[in-house]
């Protein structure tokens, strides 16, 4: 299997808008958009693409569990509805992405469920460990 270790992860945390059903921003999210978007990922050069769903049912619990029992009260768990991260050769490879139509056409509908006035970046190196490309790494 190929190795990660050039490319670069770049994250997008996203929140729903408030007064949009979270079941129904779920369902467009991971069922709606990837058909739509995938073609035009692959043709400017996105290796990978994943998205993880953060059910709010998950939040609290794990909130809790960080004050009472794992001894970190000052972290937090964000409220992020889903966070989308993005494998790149280079940084260059979203310029021509987002000045295709059809992505800016998907970017208006999301900003219909989105809320696109909160939100967060994370970008880097990833490093697999444990995994299907750094089980062989080491013992």
């Amino acid at each position: 299997m190929a190795s990660n270790d050039n490319l670069i992860r770049f994250e997008v945390c996203i929140y729903k808008k408030d007064g949009v059903p979270y079941e129904e921003f779920i369902e467009w999210v991971t069922k709606a958009y990837p058909p739509q978007v995938i073609p035009l990922m692959k043709k400017h050069g996105i290796t990978r693409w994943t998205q993880t769903v953060t059910p709010p049912h998950f939040r609290e619990p794990f909130r809790h569990a960080l004050k009472t029992e794992m001894g970190r009260p000052e972290w937090t768990v964000p409220d992020y509805d889903i966070v989308h991260a993005y494998y790149l050769k280079s940084m260059d490879d979203l310029k021509p992405l987002m000045e295709e139509p059809k992505w800016n056409e998907l970017e208006e509908e999301a900003q219909r469920l989105s809320n696109t006035s909160i939100g967060q970046f994370v970008i880097g190196h990833e490093t697999v460990h444990i995994g299907d490309i750094g089980d062989n790494k080491s013992a």
